[in-house]
C-alpha cells in the first residue's frame, strides 16, 4: 500500500523499457521530475537488468518494491529496498513466476 500512496494518478510521459509479448514488460512513467516503473511476467521466473537511461540527468533515490525470496510459495511476500542511482546504471530485478516489481525514483535536489 506504500507504493499506492505515492503514485501519481496523472503522468507527463510513458517510456517502454523493455518486454516480449506475453512473456513480461517493463514500463517507466514520469510525473514532474520523478519516475516511477512497474514490471512484471508471466508464470516464468525471470531476472532482468533494468537501464536507466530514461531518467536524464542527476541523481535519484530509488525505493524498490520487490518480490520477497519466497514470493513463489507466498504472494504477499514484498521485499522493500532503497538505493541512490543515476542514468546509466542497471537495476538488477528478480521476479518470481507471476510477480512483479515497482520503484519510484525520487529526484534529489
Amino acid at each position: 500500500m506504500e507504493f499506492l500512496d505515492e503514485v501519481p494518478t496523472v503522468w507527463d510521459e510513458t517510456k517502454v523499457v523493455s518486454g516480449e509479448p506475453s512473456q513480461y514488460v517493463t514500463i517507466a512513467r514520469r510525473h514532474g521530475a520523478d519516475w516511477y516503473l512497474g514490471a512484471m511476467t508471466n508464470w516464468n521466473p525471470r531476472d532482468l537488468d533494468v537501464p536507466l537511461d530514461f531518467l536524464g540527468a542527476g541523481e535519484f533515490k530509488a525505493q524498490i518494491f520487490a518480490d520477497g525470496p519466497d514470493a513463489d510459495k507466498v504472494a504477499t511476500s514484498v521485499a522493500i529496498s532503497r538505493k541512490s542511482v543515476k542514468a546509466g546504471d542497471r537495476l538488477p530485478i528478480h521476479l518470481a513466476p507471476g510477480g512483479g516489481a515497482a520503484v519510484i525514483f525520487k529526484a534529489t535536489k
